[in-house]
């Protein structure tokens, strides 16, 4: 295929590369556009999409952020609290 440019072969994914392939399948993006977009070969692509949704890595993992400072049963008396007299703080 004329214009086509090599690819580099046998050589494993880095960490950004894998990023990058997981925010575009995510956005939607199909196998050979990102494939092109990475200069990564169709197969290498899938297979990290595959190995990402397999382990659950591209979506976000519960419990990260920040830590309660409040717990459930405190936040309605809070929201009720700063209804009534918005000039009192807890």
């Amino acid at each position: 295929m004329p214009g086509k440019h090599a690819r580099r072969h046998f050589s494993q994914l880095s960490e950004f590369e894998r990023g990058l392939i997981i925010r575009m399948k995510t956005a939607g993006w199909s196998t050979r556009r990102v494939s092109d977009q990475v200069d990564r070969s169709e197969c290498a692509v899938r297979n990290c999409w595959e190995q990402c949704t397999r382990e659950g890595i591209h979506e976000r993992k519960t419990g990260s952020g920040a830590t309660r400072k409040t717990t459930r049963r405190e936040d309605p008396r809070i929201v009720r609290q700063a209804l009534m007299d918005p000039t009192v703080t807890r």
